[in-house]
């Protein structure tokens, strides 16, 4: 399918690239008050006792988190810019500072961080969310052993470049952009002895295709390599491609064996891959909660909900929809808000899920729904209205109170396709639950909150009468056009007065403007 494959991954990532930019733009500020920290550690003695060598490494930490602070602002892989504070990390410390003493000297960064940055105004709950996930990631590298993660294809690359006798000569890790593609790192085997200045030309080639990239390589570093007898070898993977070097010889016999162990790696890197997702997911419901928790009613409750779908989840536009059966035993779904879209057009649909079947399934499965072509399921007048190609449905459920709420559509903007994993929709499953547990608190059995639109309280006779009041027609007029006695209607104008709580014609037809559903 065309078009992008949403990623809990990529959202977290964001999230994290935010906190970057922060600390980044009070760098000055953050990182004088952490070295006064430090230096002044054993002057407060009540607060954590280390000694000169643990001082010592506290202040290379220093100089190692600063001189990495700048790349979660580039298109550098996140998980790739842990690793490197990972791996120097466990070169400085050698296990000399315990892990207690860490977490909380990583707690006071981060409360530096937190307080510098609201100082220059940026008291937002989602800069605020993202400096703290930006910390426990950091501080879940620190604490773990790099050799505990998944072994990549990069990994292998580094440690055949290292071995001795090895029959690679270098490898190149290719990134695709807009202008072109580049390299984003090249390593050589060190018995080449290719000189500095080299590899830092080699590492700032670009070109439009992988073959002249290659090509470009061997010319640079041909007074060191002969290029008749090399054979330049691309490898990729779902996410990443690679070119190495070896010679024409030991390339037909390495050629099949590097094959097997390649296909192991992406095997292995599909299950590292899960568990990440795993904790992104997690991670990500966790803020969700907290976002909608800040809500002070109801109001606020479901305007967090809607944003909360954007902002925690890879999707740009959110609609709520509310579930209800009207007096007639019809199950009606009512717009309620929009995010990116205009509530005013949400709030205007009112409509039987007896046409929907699909969705109507959906609900009562409480599974969200997903729709790589919207056409197929939904009315073409709402397809054509809000441009929608690819969307996902997502049940509002309450498990506590066993009640469906209503639903969530998601998509990537208009006229926009993408696909989306089954492992994908289930962590969206747990954020329609969360929501719903939330909103369900609301209700109670007198009352239905969700009346903050009222279209649960109005038939589709009561709106009709409300449109002709609005175009100014008298009862006797509407009641000619609609075949309805005059009685009938100002029976329905008395029902729908009291409905919307107004004292006249006039309030009932403002207080539906405002509502949005005429």
């Amino acid at each position: 399918m065309a078009g992008l494959v949403v990623s809990i991954k990529d959202q977290m990532n964001q999230l994290i690239r935010l906190a970057g930019l922060e600390i980044y733009n009070h760098r000055k500020e953050i990182r004088q008050e952490w070295e006064d920290l430090i230096n002044g550690l054993n002057r407060r003695r009540t607060m954590i006792d280390v000694s000169s060598e643990e001082q010592r490494i506290l202040l290379q930490f220093n100089q190692l988190f600063w001189s990495l602070i700048p790349k979660f602002n580039t298109e550098e892989d996140i998980n790739e810019v842990l690793r490197q504070l990972q791996s120097d990390w466990e070169t400085i410390n050698r296990s000399i500072l315990q892990p207690h003493k860490l977490m909380l000297l990583i707690t006071l960064l981060e409360q530096l961080a937190q307080k510098t940055i609201n100082v220059h105004g940026k008291n937002d709950i989602h800069v605020h969310q993202s400096i703290q996930q930006f910390f426990s990631l950091v501080l879940q590298h620190l604490l773990v052993e790099s050799s505990s993660h998944y072994l990549t294809i990069e990994d292998f690359f580094n440690k055949m470049i290292d071995t001795e006798d090895s029959p690679f000569l270098w490898f190149a890790k290719i990134l695709s952009t807009d202008k072109g593609i580049l390299i984003s790192r090249f390593v050589a085997n060190l018995r080449l002895e290719i000189d500095e200045t080299y590899q830092k030309m080699v590492a700032s080639l670009q070109g439009p295709s992988i073959e002249l990239l290659s090509e470009a390589i061997l010319r640079l570093l041909s007074d060191s390599l002969p290029e008749a007898d090399l054979e330049v070898v691309p490898v990729a993977s779902d996410k990443e491609s690679y070119i190495y070097c070896l010679t024409k010889s030991e390339s037909e016999k390495f050629k099949p064996v590097l094959s097997l162990l390649l296909h192991m790696f992406e095997e292995n890197e599909k299950i590292s891959e899960v568990l990440e997702i795993k904790n992104d997911w997690k991670d990500s419901l966790i803020l969700f909660d907290e976002w909608i928790m800040l809500a002070r009613n109801f109001q606020e409750a479901i305007e967090n909900v809607v944003s909360g779908f954007t902002k925690y989840l890879p999707f740009e536009r959110a609609a709520l929809f509310y579930y209800t059966k009207t007096e007639t035993g019809e199950d009606i779904g009512l717009g309620v808000m929009g995010h990116k879209i205009a509530t005013k057009e949400i709030r205007s649909i009112r409509e039987n899920l007896v046409n929907l079947p699909q969705i109507t399934k959906t609900l009562l499965h409480i599974q969200p729904l997903y729709l790589p072509n919207a056409e197929a399921v939904l009315p073409k007048r709402f397809v054509q209205q809000f441009r929608l190609e690819s969307l996902v449905i997502v049940p509002i459920y309450s498990a506590f109170t066993q009640q469906i709420l209503g639903a969530v559509f998601l998509d990537q903007g208009e006229g926009e396709k993408f696909a989306i994993s089954t492992a994908m929709l289930s962590v969206i499953t747990k954020f329609g639950q969360h929501a719903g547990e939330i909103l369900a608190k609301y209700s109670t059995a007198k009352e239905n909150i969700w009346s903050v639109t009222n279209k649960t309280l109005l038939s589709n006779r009561e709106i009709e009468i409300l449109k002709l009041m609005a175009e100014g027609k008298t009862i006797d007029e509407a009641a000619e056009l609609l075949f309805l006695s005059k009685y009938t209607v100002r029976d329905y104008i008395t029902i729908i007065k009291k409905k919307l709580n107004a004292q006249n014609r006039t309030q009932a037809i403002a207080e539906a403007i405002r509502q949005g559903f005429i």
